[in-house]
């Protein structure tokens, strides 16, 4: 049937996501980085990253050097073109744990599977045609530096799940980056927040390669190792899954408000 090949080609695209090529150099870089997050503690190293950071790069220099190719490019709505948000003003950080992938519409797929009726995937010009909205929200890191006031465009997370028919045993939401290592997961109960975006555009443009684009998750209220960058598939869980950087010392519950990484 229709819906038995749709969950197939879901299920598939996840499958890719789970089957990570790790090079040698990334490996290295995974292992010193885990070293040294397990060796100093999370607080230390936040002291540690911001005490040598010297400030990011405007959004307009990401575009500049973008790596994607993703056509047609997203036509933002009228209320993402009238940036009000200061995305484009502030100094983004690039921090990966990773080499920076690079996506081309001809390959990249979207996917949403695992406990739901509906199971779905679309492919760059199919993923332009869901409704999307715009809203504006801070970023914030938890290596103590903020982007106030950035405007966001996408789907709402709420809106891809309920469209997905989440089914009575989910209790969490797994989000997977076409990085192909990196991953995290909200309770049904987070995810539930009105913000929580599948974001295509910032500032009325598309987000650049370095900043997580062609899409990515965003979360405002948690800090922004939640809001998975290159995000290419969600899938419904019963387990709770620990994320990328939970497994290494930081808050499960990463609130901004009320996380111990404050």
């Amino acid at each position: 049937s229709d819906a038995t090949a749709e969950r197939t080609a879901a299920q598939a695209v996840i499958a890719a996501l789970k089957a990570s090529p790790i090079t040698r150099a990334s490996f290295l870089r995974l292992a010193a980085g885990l070293v040294l997050v397990i060796a100093v503690g999370p607080a230390f190293y936040r002291w540690i990253k911001g005490a040598f950071d010297t400030g990011g790069s405007s959004t307009a220099e990401y575009v500049a050097g973008d790596g994607n190719s993703m056509l047609p490019p997203p036509a933002p709505l009228p209320d993402s073109a009238a940036v009000v948000g200061g995305g484009a003003k502030g100094n983004f950080r690039i921090y990966t744990v990773t080499e920076i992938p690079a996506f081309s519409s001809e390959t990249w797929q979207f996917a949403i599977s695992g406990l739901v009726d509906k199971p779905a995937v679309w492919n760059w010009e199919e993923f332009l045609k869901l409704k999307r909205t715009v809203q504006v929200s801070n970023f914030h890191c938890v290596t103590g530096w903020s982007i106030y006031n950035c405007t966001w465009e996408g789907i709402p997370l709420k809106q891809l799940l309920a469209a997905a028919g989440v089914q009575s045993k989910a209790k969490f939401v797994k989000f997977y980056s076409g990085d192909k290592v990196y991953t995290d997961a909200l309770s049904l109960e987070q995810a539930d927040g009105d913000d929580i975006m599948v974001a295509v555009m910032l500032d009325g443009k598309p987000i650049p390669q370095k900043l997580g684009g062609p899409v990515r998750l965003i979360v405002p209220q948690m800090y922004a190792y939640k809001s998975v960058k290159w995000l290419q598939a969600i899938e419904l869980i019963e387990k709770e899954h620990m994320g990328y950087w939970e497994v290494r010392g930081y808050d499960n519950d990463a609130w901004v408000d009320r996380s111990n990484n404050a």
